[in-house]
Order: C-alpha cells, then sequence, then structure tokens
C-alpha cells in the first residue's frame, strides 16, 4: 500500500498528526508557514546571516498556520487552513474537537500563549489565556495534558480552566483512559505496565481489544501490538536524528506520521508517513500485567513467554516523504525557538 501525502503549498511544513475522524475518515494536521511577505523576509535574512540579534527581532513577525486535509481512497484532498493568523505552537485533537496552543504574535517566551478549543473546521469553541504552555501532549472530551516551558505536566480542563500538575514525564488518553510514561515505563489504566528502558517514550493506541505501541528513542521507531496476552513486535524503523511520531488506526492499518531533520546545520527536513498492516484476532484482558522488555527480547511476566525483537526493515513498507523542508533557508536554532512542538524542545 502506498503512502501518500497531502498535497502542500507553504514554505514549509512541520509537526504532523494524524487523527481518526468518527465518521471513519484520516485527518492530517500539520503546523504550515505561508509565503506571505513576512515569512520571505525571514527567509531572505536567515539566509545571508546568522546573527542572533539580526534574525530575533523580526521572529515575532512569523506566521505559522494549523493547517489540515482529509484521506478519502487513498487520496488527500485539499489544504485547509484552520487558523488564519498568529502562530499555531501545538495541538492536538480527540476526533471530535482540536485542541491548540496559540500566539497572536510569536513571543518567544511562550508568555502570551492561548490554550483553545477548536471545531473540526477551525470555529473557536473555547480560549484560555494559559502563559508558558510548550505542547499539548494529548486530549479528549475537554481535558488537555499539555507541558510548559520549565518542563512540568498538567491536565487542563477547557470546561472549567483548572489545572492539576501531574509528576510524571509524559501523559496522555487512550479512550477515556490515562496513560503515563515515566522512567521508562508505560502504564496504561493502571492495570497494564510496559518496562521499556530502552526507550525515550512511548504512547498507546487502542485496537482490537488491545493496545498498538508505538515507542522511540533518537535512530529507532518501533510498533508493538499487545492482544491481551503477549506483546508483538511489529516492526522497526531507523530513523534520523530524534522525532516525534504521531499515529492512528484505520481499517486495520496503523498510519504513521513524522518530521524527520536530513540536515541538521540548514534545518532542512521532511514530512514522513508510513503505513503498515496490524494483525487481527479477538482477544481481552482484565487482568493487572508487567511487561518487560530488554535489548532484544520481550518478556511477559504473567506467562514467561519471550519474542525476538522484529528485524523488519524500513525499506520493507512502501512509504513517502514529502521533499520540502521547513524554513530551508532559516537556521535549526531559530527552529528550535520559535516551534515548540519541533524535535528536541518538546523532549527536554
Amino acid at each position: 500500500m502506498n503512502a501518500p501525502l497531502p498535497n502542500f503549498n507553504d514554505l514549509g511544513e512541520d509537526s504532523p498528526l494524524l487523527v481518526e475522524l468518527n465518521n471513519g475518515s484520516l485527518m492530517m494536521l500539520w503546523a504550515g508557514t505561508p509565503p506571505t511577505p513576512s515569512n520571505f523576509a525571514i527567509m531572505n535574512i536567515t539566509s545571508n546571516t546568522t546573527s542572533t540579534s539580526e534574525i530575533l527581532p523580526i521572529l515575532n513577525n512569523l506566521t505559522i498556520l494549523l493547517q489540515a486535509s482529509i484521506l478519502n481512497n487513498n487520496v488527500w484532498g485539499p489544504v485547509i487552513n484552520l487558523t488564519n493568523n498568529g502562530d499555531a505552537l501545538s495541538y492536538a485533537s480527540d476526533g471530535n474537537y482540536i485542541y491548540l496552543v496559540y500566539e497572536p504574535t510569536l513571543s518567544l517566551t511562550y508568555n502570551n500563549t492561548i490554550l483553545e478549543e477548536l471545531t473540526l473546521s477551525g470555529n473557536v469553541i473555547k480560549s484560555l489565556n494559559i502563559p508558558g504552555i510548550l505542547d499539548i501532549l494529548s486530549a479528549n472530551n475537554g481535558l488537555v495534558t499539555v507541558q510548559f516551558l520549565n518542563g512540568t505536566i498538567a491536565l487542563v480542563n477547557m470546561n472549567n480552566g483548572s489545572i492539576e500538575f501531574v509528576n510524571t514525564t509524559y501523559i496522555g488518553f487512550v479512550g477515556n483512559s490515562l496513560y503515563q510514561f515515566y522512567n521508562g515505563v508505560l502504564t496504561i489504566n493502571q492495570n497494564l505496565t510496559l518496562n521499556l528502558p530502552i526507550y525515550e517514550s512511548a504512547f498507546p493506541i487502542l485496537y482490537n481489544n488491545g493496545y498498538v505501541i508505538i515507542a522511540w528513542r533518537p535512530g529507532l521507531l518501533s510498533i508493538y501490538y499487545w492482544n491481551g496476552t503477549e506483546l508483538q513486535p511489529i516492526i522497526n524503523y531507523t530513523t534520523q536524528f530524534t522525532i516525534i511520531p504521531k499515529a492512528s488506526i484505520l481499517n486495520n492499518d496503523l498510519y504513521l506520521a513524522w518530521f524527520g531533520l536530513n540536515n541538521i546545520s540548514t534545518g532542512q527536513g521532511s514530512i514522513y508517513m508510513a503505513i503498515t498492516p496490524l494483525p487481527y484476532q479477538i482477544s481481552q484482558y482484565t487482568n493487572i500485567t508487567t511487561i518487560n522488555i530488554t535489548n532484544n527480547t520481550i518478556n511477559n511476566t504473567s506467562n514467561n513467554s519471550t519474542i525476538s525483537t522484529s528485524n523488519t526493515s524500513y525499506n520493507s513498507i512502501q512509504s513517502t516523504t514529502s521533499n520540502k523542508s521547513l524554513f530551508s533557508s532559516i537556521p535549526i536554532w531559530v527552529i528550535i525557538i520559535v516551534v515548540g512542538v519541533v524535535v528536541f524542545i518538546i523532549l527536554y
């Protein structure tokens, strides 16, 4: 199966997010930098200088839009602007609404961040002024997990504006339940524990009465399937630099998307997308289970089974990459300062 990409039409795109809609369609969201005069001016200046004093004063004129496209019959529809001005810094969706960290004018210090709840067509329903939000980790039914600039994680209630801080490195929603990743351990709904010491982060997706697990570290992206009794390796991807993968499942196929840097010195990179079929079998679990993953084996403490990790190569599946870079003329340090959803800032 081919893995097509939307018809990107901006100066650059970054941070793809895949969302399964209630009608069964697949939507991709991304941060797009439109060809505005101010964005062109920033590109021209940064292509001729590396001076911080010259670049920083003009970055508040930068525009980053939230854009989307919907996949039907393996063909992406037209690109839609969900925002028309300002800067879209981070976003998530539960399939019903989109949750967005937004700044009307780029502050570079995140002191003017606004957390918004949008319809799938981009209309703003609710808005909370919460300074310092760097990233949205996950969202479900008006509850949003966010990361602040100082690294702390919190659960924000869009309905009443409450903020609850939590002690973890990553927390999110899987269905109506919470999961967390902390110190190499992924805990799902308090009754499934996966010890993943070789990975930097991981998250689950509900699938067939079990979970698909997406786990990654610099240079490696791994996919597993928990079928209720054992953890099955599906595929390993070799990646360049550090990535933040996003995923969704449609018709028993796993859709993966991520932004990868091709040249760290110039900031050039591509959006990657891959599709891989998932195993299908009916199973359920109700007991508390602990799984340990070491360098090359998966050990299930419930039944003591051991499975070798998959050696399937990245090139064995069909994939497509965009050839467009994000701000191809802007140095990578500028990208890291500007877009909170880009690679390194989220993780550290």
